[in-house]
């Protein structure tokens, strides 16, 4: 139920979302039409804006910073799943942007020669039946990159907390000792590492896939409005709200 509600809940804070349903809202009321028009509107104004965005990122977002390169630091590296899906028919995986993830994560592995790279995800879908998204990329690991004796997977976890709690698990029955660096995208590093920690974790953070922009602010951003800046605002309310959400439910 929990895993249902968050999913919903995240569907009605999308300033797109919430912009479509003012602008449906205002055709089917007509009475009221030019006041929810002018809702719907401001909404997606404001939302598409990047200088906004950026500076709403910037504040969130830690600053990129050098990979690690101390061995014992490096020793356990964590990388966080939601880069990626299993296409059957195929049998190929099709990686999103959030695969910066494990490409840093890699680096890391391999220049520091580190004991583990542990890959936690299970599938999130809940209507579908799919192959959990670490099981996929173990394969295509241990077939391209790395030793399959390097990698573990959790891929019973399908959210942020159940990432950590079942890591944690892993690292219990491995007796490993609970110091990680943690992988995963900048955004969402904040209450990943803040699970981690819930679960006994000392934790080196390395964000990924930032989305703070690497170019300086043009009069354009402030000016001309962005359709693409909308995802980036549904990928941070949605954080906020996991945010809010696992502060409530005491995971961290």
């Amino acid at each position: 139920m929990f895993f249902i509600l968050s999913k919903l809940l995240a569907f009605l804070i999308s300033p797109f979302n919430l912009s479509t349903i003012f602008i449906i809202t205002s055709l089917i009321f007509k009475q009221y039409r030019k006041t929810i028009m002018t809702y719907g509107l401001s909404i997606l104004m404001l939302f598409s804006n990047p200088f906004l965005f950026r500076c709403a990122i910037q504040a969130w977002e830690e600053a990129p910073q050098p990979l690690p390169t101390d061995l014992q630091t490096c020793r356990n590296v964590v990388v966080l799943g939601g880069m990626s899906s299993h296409h059957a028919p195929s049998n190929r995986i099709r990686f999103a942007q959030s695969a910066d993830r494990l490409m840093q994560a890699i680096e890391m592995v391999k220049t520091n020669q580190s004991q583990h790279l542990i890959i936690t995800g299970g599938s999130a879908n809940i209507m579908l039946k799919q192959r959990p998204e670490a099981a996929a990329l173990y394969d295509f690991l241990k077939n391209n990159w790395l030793a399959d004796s390097l990698i573990l997977i959790d891929t019973l976890s399908r959210n942020t907390h159940e990432n950590a709690l079942h890591t944690s698990h892993l690292f219990d029955d491995l007796k490993l000792k609970k110091e990680i660096v943690l992988v995963t995208s900048a955004w969402h590093m904040p209450r990943a590492k803040r699970c981690f920690e819930k679960e006994g974790f000392r934790v080196v953070p390395v964000g990924a896939d930032f989305l703070s922009p690497l170019e300086k602010v043009t009069p354009g951003d402030i000016l001309i409005p962005s359709a693409g800046i909308l995802q980036n605002w549904d990928l941070l309310m949605k954080e906020w709200l996991g945010m809010a959400v696992y502060k409530l439910k005491g995971y961290i």
